[in-house]
């Protein structure tokens, strides 16, 4: 019988296996559910839902012997810095005070400061890669950051050997331009050499004229950081430009939201460097995930979120804290945090590395997860084995 298979039939009957007298924990979901991102955030709002309804329906969580149940308040950042510190007070003036979220390398910054001076918030971050924006005290995050992406890159440019690269990085995302001078370094290491590195922005729909410059360079590889929108038509017009070499992205990239802008054939053979994402787990045959898929499925007809699994572990994470707190203090909440380990989480679904003591978070309140590289083989992405096993 695979793990979670009942969880589908969990989620329906919530409400009836819960106990009435159990007390709510309410907890702040901070996702761009509508807005330029809104393909990421919607799936992974949805996917605390379910974990959310798993848990209340198995009975909750037991906290110094009470019974409590969670409950989700939703609150829309659209990926922007202004309108995702405005959630974040929205939620504040509720006393809600244990926060999952944001996904955007814009929000996590602005809110950081806020957060990092409160007492009375608890934050995992399940979708930012920016660096900088834990602290072990009071914010963790089961994402990786942007430096974990780059090793990925740095692995497959080992692997294949590459001789020269031209970027093309998003300049708004925060992330990918922070760590790009370490990344060329690394990849100069190797032998490779950079033969150009350009800038684009999120809502860019002409790419010809950067183009034009990379094609006339002739690089082995075109390395493409930022969003699968831009990403596939980055790839789309070099192709028609001209360009011959290995496209290579680093994002994470939804089939649906690319295929939308490019042909699977036009994608064959692209490679992507980033951790596991949900497809890579259930192309790995993880049943945590495949059966996360098929609730996901089962309650909104689509398929999960690239990213479903990091908010899914997240409410898992968050749960088995507070019970191993048993307390709703944020500050033995946080404590518990910092030594919760991988294997006091069984419910995981993502590839964390546990760290010297088995521990989940860094003291930076950082986990790391294992790098992998994905290839686009017919209708989307595979595990690269050949390159990170």
């Amino acid at each position: 019988m695979k793990p979670f298979s009942g969880i589908g039939a969990a989620c329906a009957l919530a409400m009836l296996a819960t106990p009435l007298w159990a007390d709510e924990i309410v907890v702040g979901d901070l996702h761009p559910i509508t807005g330029p991102a809104n393909f990421y955030g919607l799936p992974e709002s949805r996917a605390i839902q379910l974990a959310v309804e798993e848990i209340n329906a198995a009975g909750g969580l037991s906290v110094g012997g009470e019974s409590h149940t969670f409950r989700i308040q939703t609150e829309d950042t659209q990926a922007n810095p202004t309108v995702g510190v405005s959630a974040l007070k929205k939620l504040v003036s509720s006393d809600v005070r244990f926060v999952i979220g944001p996904l955007s390398s814009g929000v996590g910054p602005a809110l950081f400061p806020i957060i990092d001076r409160s007492d009375a918030i608890t934050q995992i971050i399940d979708g930012t890669i920016a660096e900088g924006v834990t602290n072990g005290r009071n914010i963790f995050r089961n994402q990786a950051t942007v430096s974990q992406y780059d090793v990925s890159v740095v692995a497959l440019f080992k692997a294949k050997g590459y001789g020269s690269v031209t970027m093309m990085t998003d300049r708004f995302h925060a992330g990918f331009v922070g760590t790009q001078p370490a990344l060329a370094a690394s990849l100069k290491e190797l032998g490779a050499e950079i033969a150009g590195e350009e800038g684009y922005k999120l809502g860019d729909t002409d790419f010809s004229a950067t183009l034009t410059r990379v094609a006339s360079r002739n690089p082995d590889v075109l390395l493409i950081r930022g969003y699968p929108a831009e990403g596939a038509l980055i790839t789309k017009q070099a192709r028609q430009l001209g360009f011959e070499g290995q496209v290579v992205w680093e994002m994470v990239s939804p089939p649906s939201t690319v295929l939308k802008n490019i042909s699977s054939a036009e994608m064959e053979g692209v490679y992507n460097c980033i951790p596991a994402t949900t497809e890579d787990y259930i192309a790995l045959g993880n049943e945590k995930a495949i059966a996360l898929e098929e609730a996901y499925r089962a309650r909104f007809n689509e398929p999960a979120g690239e990213l479903s699994v990091l908010s899914y572990d997240a409410v898992h994470i968050l749960k088995a804290a507070i019970e191993k707190a048993g307390s709703l203090e944020n500050a033995a909440v946080n404590a518990a945090l910092a030594e919760l380990t991988v294997e006091e989480v069984p419910q995981l679904i993502s590839d964390y590395v546990p760290g010297e003591g088995g521990q989940l978070f860094d003291d930076k309140g950082q986990v790391t997860l294992r790098s992998a590289v994905s290839v686009w083989q017919g209708e989307g992405w595979h595990p690269a084995t050949d390159v990170i096993r």
